[in-house]
């Protein structure tokens, strides 16, 4: 059965990686007999992202468009972009991705051997630091790259990941497009997980494509423990859109998380260390968002 795919990347002044990603859509297996629909959705960008999607178009055997989005946020600009969307199946990824050479066939091929309208696809990593053992150790303990790898006796999961994930047009326009609350640029992240409890909600059950990989580059600026702390501010933020929580709620979550914390300092397990100070700035960032949206309603 021939099926029409839709491959949809937003983007906000990521020239270069955006190039990076091309130059691997261009050489993927199958390309020119699958002819994807590759959607570009420009985020207001302010460097040389269009001139650099234009050029890529001009040899790409793909339909390549080119939208821009000016209403701030990574949600606004995929909605933007399923308005215009007509494949079968809608592909998303991030733009600081590259795709291996059999990512497009290995999501045709589980598509065709699976009975599933969404699938999470492999998040690797990759770059020129990958073997370096002092940022591998920097990668386990701030997990603020994006990468997903299941075990081979893995099939479905909970959650999706935005950086490699399909699902079917009709169910997407069945549960509605994505939160424009969340996500980078709004709230911060979490954008995705919002849609895979909506397709949990409605019965969607979501496949794991393992053999369809990505690979995500390592940046340096997101092994920092600044960065570290705001990811989880954002990701407090998001969940709380998500689902409103009580005082009591979060504070007893907090009060664990300190607790965590101070013991798994004390043996020294730094990994656990690491998600229980997360956790922290998680609910730090609940609260604060609470009493912020506290003081707006009584103003």
């Amino acid at each position: 059965m021939s099926r029409c795919f839709s491959i949809i990347i937003p983007t906000k002044n990521r020239a270069s990686a955006i190039a990076e990603l091309f130059a691997s859509l261009k050489v993927l297996n199958r390309l020119a007999e699958l002819r994807p629909e590759i959607i570009v959705a420009n985020n207001d960008s302010h460097d040389e992202t269009p001139a650099v999607v234009l050029r890529a178009a001009q040899d790409l055997p793909a339909d390549v468009r080119l939208i821009t989005t000016s209403r701030a946020g990574k949600s606004a600009a995929l909605n933007d972009a399923l308005k215009l969307a007509t494949g079968d199946y809608l592909i998303f990824l991030d733009d600081d991705v590259v795709v291996d050479r059999g990512w497009l066939q290995a999501i045709d091929n589980y598509l065709q051997a699976n009975d599933y309208s969404a699938g999470q696809g492999q998040i690797a990593l990759d770059g020129p630091s990958i073997d370096d053992p002092a940022v591998r150790k920097l990668i386990e303990k701030f997990r603020t790259i994006p990468q997903l790898s299941f075990p081979e006796d893995v099939m479905e999961t909970h959650s999706l990941n935005g950086a490699n994930f399909f699902i079917a047009r009709k169910i997407l326009r069945q549960v509605g497009g994505f939160d424009e609350r969340l996500g980078p640029g709004a709230s911060g992240t979490s954008e995705d997980v919002e849609l895979a409890l909506r397709l949990s909600a409605a019965g969607v059950r979501i496949g794991y494509a393992r053999d369809s990989v990505v690979f995500h580059r390592v940046d340096r600026e997101r092994l920092t423990e600044s960065y570290f702390a705001e990811s989880h501010r954002c990701q407090g933020r998001s969940r709380l859109l998500i689902k409103n929580r009580g005082y009591t709620e979060i504070l007893l979550n907090l009060a664990r998380a300190y607790v965590q914390y101070g013991l798994y300092s004390v043996i020294g397990d730094e990994r656990h260390r690491y998600r229980s100070k997360g956790r922290i700035y998680h609910y730090l960032s609940m609260l604060e968002a609470k009493r912020n949206r506290s003081s707006a309603n009584r103003s």
